[in-house]
């Protein structure tokens, strides 16, 4: 907590903008009825031109609050740069912030990919079709990279392939003398359809473990996703009215690393109602396991909100 109170310092000494912002997820599930997310923050803009982002998750069950992000982001000569506290910039569904993925949840498959941490990241423009994306951090460094096949904005036709890669070290999640991420990825968008699939490995010492997904979706009645064009990944969309049907399939093994852990096989379908422009309706059936049980099927109910 010691950089968010420097962050909260700095801001208590600029003319900035600020504005509340949130995220809010309640499920109604065959096993429970759960307030997944509660995140709370602020954002706004600096007097110098540089953005700020500071939010909180909230435990109500727990009674307790951990940091979710904390940064500033600034234009530079080499691109945008951002410090703090953040998501590394690896893989394709990794990418997307929670209620940008058309599931409840991400696939089992980023249980392999970085995820928040201390440092800064550059997101550069190589050219209209290629981006880079790299940042240094406590503990790795990570970069992605992307580039365009197809691009028609008038026919919201699209096609991407990408590829990440991190060198890291031990943390709480894995540990070993040599932890490489490797990750490619390919994003397709018809119109209406849309196509993704991904592809991870993780090698750590003389162990392997990979995964894979692959999903489609379909909007009915309402705009096509939103493909964003510099951050190579699909917005929340602008307007609501919209029904989206998606299937994914994904496959997780880390056998060499935790021999007691199950390969995983997860299927998911889930029909999306967009009421507006920060809210949505889920309902999403399942079947898999965390991979150290068996498989069940799962069915939830979810209300989506953010702002």
């Amino acid at each position: 907590m010691i950089i968010a109170s420097v962050f909260l310092g700095l801001l208590c000494c600029q003319q900035n903008t600020a504005e509340f912002a949130g995220k809010i997820d309640v499920d109604v599930s065959n096993e429970d009825f759960d307030l997944r997310r509660l995140r709370l923050g602020v954002e706004g803009t600096l007097d110098d031109g540089s953005n700020y982002i500071f939010s909180v998750n909230n435990d109500l069950d727990e009674g307790e609050s951990s940091l979710h992000e904390l940064l500033i982001s600034f234009d530079h000569a080499w691109g945008i740069m951002e410090i703090g506290y953040f998501k590394e910039p690896f893989g394709l569904e990794n990418s997307h912030s929670s209620h940008q993925v058309n599931f409840l949840e991400r696939s089992s498959a980023t249980m392999l990919a970085a995820d928040h941490s201390i440092g800064f990241a550059n997101y550069l423009t190589l050219s209209d079709d290629a981006h880079l994306f790299w940042g240094i951090y406590r503990n790795a460094i990570t970069a992605r990279f992307t580039t365009l096949l197809l691009s028609d904005t008038d026919e919201d036709l699209f096609w991407h392939i990408g590829s990440s890669f991190a060198v890291r070290k031990s943390d709480e999640f894995f540990q070993g003398a040599e932890i490489l991420l490797f990750d490619i990825e390919s994003l397709y968008q018809r119109g209406a359809f849309t196509a993704q699939a991904e592809s991870q490995a993780l090698l750590i010492d003389e162990t392997e473990s990979t995964s894979f997904t692959i999903q489609a979706s379909y909007m009915f009645n309402g705009e096509n996703r939103e493909y964003n064009i510099n951050r190579s990944i699909f917005d929340f969309p602008e307007q609501g009215g919209g029904v989206e049907v998606a299937v994914r399939a994904t496959h997780v093994d880390m056998i060499e690393y935790l021999p007691l852990m199950d390969v995983i096989d997860d299927y998911a379908f889930d029909v999306s109602y967009y009421l507006n422009e920060s809210s949505k309706l889920q309902f999403e059936i399942g079947r898999g396991s965390d991979g150290f049980s068996d498989d069940s099927n799962t069915f939830a109910l979810r209300y989506h909100l953010h702002w």
